[in-house]
């Protein structure tokens, strides 16, 4: 398989995972019960090389997991302020790219397929971005290319990434895909029950 080139992927993992009562990023996940944040971590090192992982609350206690993985680790200083910080965290790391794989570090059935459909559209896009999209609803990951860059970097800690891509309609792909998995993230106890098993 022709990994994704001159594409940076960033992993959003340095929430406090309050309403989880616990540090999400290491709960055991699927039959062989690795770390959250490991197995969304290898799926995507299967088709990206740069995969930039940006931690935050309790750093020191993810960044060991992901030793052996080859990914970048950056602390976001300023992830209490919220989740918009990690993004601009993470494009400032990226640096000199083409674009960037915005992606959930709680999301456990980051599937193969909508994963490739997202990366094969990226490889086509210069000015634009990509979505993936089931049954009506927008999910993770996001492809956004460096054109939107300024824009990101300057948005305000309470506004969401959605401020960029929901102002940018007529240049955004939607692609279909039928896999629910890309709604699907782990905040809750219940979520984590229902998922643990699901995709391995």
């Amino acid at each position: 398989m022709t990994q994704a080139q001159d594409i940076a992927a960033v992993v959003l993992a340095a929430g406090m995972s309050t309403r989880m009562g616990g540090l999400k990023q290491l709960l055991p996940f699927g039959v062989d019960e690795r770390p959250l944040i490991e197995v969304v971590v290898s799926r995507l090192k299967r088709q990206v090389d740069r995969v930039i992982v940006v931690l935050g609350h309790r750093a020191g206690d993810i960044s060991p997991i992901l030793a052996d993985y080859g990914v970048e680790l950056v602390v976001n200083e300023q992830y209490e302020l919220g989740m918009v910080t990690s993004v601009q965290c993470g494009i400032r790391a990226a640096g000199d790219v083409r674009g960037y794989l915005i992606c959930l570090g709680d999301q456990p059935g980051l599937g193969k397929q909508t994963l490739s459909l997202v990366l094969q559209r990226a490889a086509q896009m210069h000015k634009g971005i990509a979505i993936p999209v089931c049954d009506g609803r927008r999910g993770h990951p996001i492809y956004i290319t460096n054109h939107y860059k300024a824009e990101i970097l300057e948005l305000p800690h309470n506004v969401g990434l959605n401020a960029v891509t929901g102002a940018h309609l007529d240049e955004t792909e939607q692609i279909q895909v039928p896999d629910e998995s890309i709604l699907v993230d782990v905040d809750t106890p219940q979520e984590y029950e229902q998922t643990r098993y699901r995709w391995n």
